[in-house]
């Protein structure tokens, strides 16, 4: 993504602070399994979010850093342990913590990071402090119910669109929203502030997971860093299928079968795949849906008081709009 300078710099600084956490700590068949996927990268979008949502309130990097640093370390986690239940082989183009070391070894690295999330967040000194902790917690919650509806969605032949939002709401878009609310409170907001800042977050978080899903059909593996298509590999039901089933005939149904669960999808499945998506409309109205939502987020950027950073949010959220990874 092309940020201005400015954000580049305040990524920056999140990046040492989460390079420092585990640096040389014992036992190295811990914290070394930790370190390696938080060193594999990612776009900041939760510990930026924070930040910025504090910065565009009045304050400063110093009292949300150490919160900033826990949603990523809490998003991390759910990486971790959504790897071995998606039987994934590949995080940011790397081997997942699972197929690097083995699963008892994830599931004890993403149980550190939790635990690490939290430890971080009791660095924060605010006088909100409990409130922050419930909200951070209850978040933890909802992420845990979404990707528990997402598992179920597996072995589910029909999902309704309202059910994938409801899932992708809880999944992904709450620890956006949570972000963006803590990041407010962090700052001094006033409680309309931080929650137009939620309501950011919350509608920026779904245009996220929707980008994601499409995504992983229209981009390429080298780009995303996970084979092309592994949505449909692992039969997820996401707003593309979806669209794609209730618009489909007779045999376009048919031909997408045999690409639903299929292991190890071509390049020229994955394009055979877009071309169904394109003349069913599903590419359209995805990416209509994605722009819907944006505007939405951008809209609630308009209740808060004018600064550099309100800004900086609003280029955020553009450029996740354009990204393509």
């Amino acid at each position: 993504m092309q940020l201005d300078p400015r954000i580049r710099t305040l990524v920056r600084q999140i990046e040492e602070s989460l390079r420092s956490l585990f640096s040389g700590r014992n036992p190295s068949a811990l914290y070394e399994p930790m370190a390696y996927i938080l060193d594999a990268g990612g776009k900041r979008i939760r510990p930026l979010l924070l930040a910025l949502s504090c910065r565009s309130m009045g304050g400063g990097l110093d009292c949300s850093l150490d919160a900033a640093v826990a949603v990523e370390l809490l998003h991390t986690f759910t990486l971790v342990h959504d790897d071995i239940m998606d039987h994934d082989g590949l995080r940011r183009g790397k081997p997942t913590v699972h197929k690097k070391w083995d699963e008892s070894t994830a599931i004890l690295a993403g149980d550190g990071l939790v635990t690490a999330a939290y430890d971080s967040l009791l660095k924060t000194r605010h006088p909100d402090l409990i409130r922050i902790l419930q909200i951070f917690t209850q978040s933890l919650m909802v992420l845990c119910e979404g990707q528990a509806l997402d598992k179920t969605f597996e072995s589910r032949d029909n999902v309704t669109a309202d059910e994938y939002f409801d899932m992708i709401g809880k999944k992904t878009a709450r620890l956006i929203e949570t972000s963006c609310e803590i990041g407010g409170i962090l700052g001094g907001g006033t409680e309309e502030e931080i929650a137009s800042l939620a309501r950011f977050g919350s509608e920026l978080g779904l245009a996220f997971q929707i980008q994601d899903d499409l995504l992983d059909v229209v981009s390429s593996e080298e780009i995303i860093g996970k084979p092309v298509g592994s949505d449909i590999s692992e039969r997820k039901k996401t707003i593309l299928s979806i669209h794609f089933l209730g618009r489909a005939d007779v045999s376009q149904r048919a031909r997408f079968e045999t690409f639903w669960g299929k292991k190890n999808l071509t390049a020229g499945d994955a394009e055979e795949m877009g071309a169904l998506f394109e003349r069913t409309g599903t590419f359209e109205e995805v990416r209509k849906v994605i722009g819907l939502r944006t505007e939405g987020a951008l809209a609630s950027l308009d209740s808060i008081r004018p600064s550099q950073a309100r800004e900086d949010l609003r280029e955020l959220a553009l450029a996740l709009l354009n990204r393509e990874f």
